[in-house]
């Protein structure tokens, strides 16, 4: 299974496969989906994008309160650059890339590999379930009736609560340590550490959801449970599409489940201009906060940084008794 969600060709044919399917919706809706996109004005489209990047700076607290949890404690701005700058691979398909890219760059800064590997995995970790969990929690409570309907996704919430415990937590640290052939160490998180990264996370599926709030209010108007499945239409399209390694920051995948979950409030056309529009903000998000990433840390700290890391490890060591 491994092998083949690795393969190229299968990478490609789902690719392909995405691509026309979203051609084809665009096709059938084209009429309708442009008159929605002109009903959007700027101050609407400008306060879904400041909400997305809210969402954005929530995900780099998540992860940099793991970071500090595994015994590596950063500033913000030296974390905005290694999480933001790293964070653009995962637009290739393949869930390690991320990892990879933030291990390099926090190796810089003298941060072990492995440690920075795995507050990745553990901070992906943590808003997957976390993500699933909220969308198991605010869809059935959307509107009346929607309890009976969607009664089997609240099974979700023990599940994700249980996954999210540190004891499960640190098993999937020894796990990870253990396929990467390091060492154990003292590699663990705690339950205070834990429930600081709960609360940024969840701060993150609030502000994501509101960004989907505005545009489906504006495009809709007010209806009860308007909010609640905006968040569960965020939270169920990025957890499911980031389970989905084979597609590239989740394209398609993300799309489909927004669409499927926002038709309970709207049209099928308000809910693909939604899906788009928010996609598109989410890229323009990124392109913006790794752009400012270059100015918050430039290359002169980077390069102090560096010169302090060689100093400390030519520093002969002092005998032993």
């Amino acid at each position: 299974l491994v092998r083949l969600v690795r393969s190229k060709l299968v990478r490609a044919a789902f690719l392909i496969v995405v691509l026309a399917l979203l051609g084809f919706a665009l096709y059938d809706q084209a009429g309708t989906l442009w008159h929605q996109v002109q009903r959007l004005s700027w101050p609407v489209v400008l306060l879904a994008f400041v909400f997305g990047l809210l969402g954005l700076f929530f995900n780099l607290m998540v992860w940099r309160e793991l970071l500090a949890d595994l015994g590596s404690r950063i500033s913000i701005p030296e974390a905005w650059r290694i999480y933001f700058i790293g964070g653009l691979s995962k637009y290739l398909p393949g869930s390690i890339w991320p990892m990879l890219a933030q291990a390099e760059l926090g190796a810089d800064r003298g941060i072990p590999r492995s440690r920075s590997a795995l507050s990745v995995v553990l901070s992906y970790s943590v808003m997957t379930c976390l993500g699933l969990v909220v969308g198991a929690i605010t869809l059935p409570f959307a509107h009346a009736g929607s309890v009976a309907q969607y009664f089997w996704i609240l099974l979700m919430i023990p599940v994700g609560a249980v996954a999210l415990s540190p004891p499960v937590l640190n098993r999937l640290l020894r796990l990870v340590l253990r396929v990467a052939r390091q060492p154990p160490g003292q590699a663990r998180v705690s339950y205070p550490g834990l429930a600081r990264t709960m609360a940024w996370a969840m701060g993150a599926w609030v502000a994501n959801g509101l960004m989907i709030y505005v545009l489906v209010r504006h495009l809709s108007g007010e209806r009860q449970g308007t909010l609640l499945v905006s968040i569960a239409a965020y939270g169920l399209s990025w957890s499911i599409g980031f389970l989905a390694v084979f597609a590239p920051a989740g394209t398609g995948v993300r799309e489909a489940v927004m669409v499927a979950v926002l038709h309970t409030q709207t049209t099928t056309a308000i809910a693909l201009t939604v899906a788009l529009v928010s996609r598109a903000l989410s890229v323009v998000g990124d392109a913006v906060t790794a752009a400012a990433a270059s100015a918050l840390v430039g290359r002169r700290r980077l390069r102090q940084i560096r010169s302090d890391r060689r100093r400390a490890d030519d520093r002969p060591a002092p005998p032993d008794d």
